[in-house]
């Protein structure tokens, strides 16, 4: 798979689950979820735009800055977002939810491998 391809998916998946994320916030969040949830959509949403600008700014790193945010903010809603389901259950949302987490941590380090290796021809 291409780069570009993979970073367009990154895109695809923050976007959807960040939409997804405000979604199940204002229409069925469990108590106390809401908050949460919102903050992590809006989050998604804005790195998934930094991801999808190939930030060609002079420095060395173009998007790698910004897989690595959310690579980081996937393993963090998969952190919190699972304690929270084995705390409460609820609500059923948060699997899908973790399912675009690991796809997008998947991606994004296939991302960065892919990136080192064509570094380095």
């Amino acid at each position: 798979m291409k780069l570009r391809t993979m970073r367009h998916l990154i895109v695809g998946l923050l976007t959807g689950t960040g939409v997804f994320h405000l979604l199940v916030a204002f229409l069925n969040a469990a108590p106390g979820l809401g908050l949460p949830l919102a903050g992590f959509g809006l989050l998604f949403v804005i790195i998934g735009f930094f991801v999808r600008n190939d930030t060609n700014d002079g420095s060395k790193s173009h998007s790698r800055n910004a897989v690595l945010a959310a690579i980081a903010a996937c393993s963090a809603g998969l952190i919190l977002g699972g304690r929270a389901y084995l705390t409460n259950g609820h609500p059923p949302a948060l699997i899908l939810m973790f399912a675009i987490d690991i796809a997008v941590i998947v991606l994004g380090v296939m991302w960065l491998m892919k990136l080192t290796v064509k570094h380095r021809r």
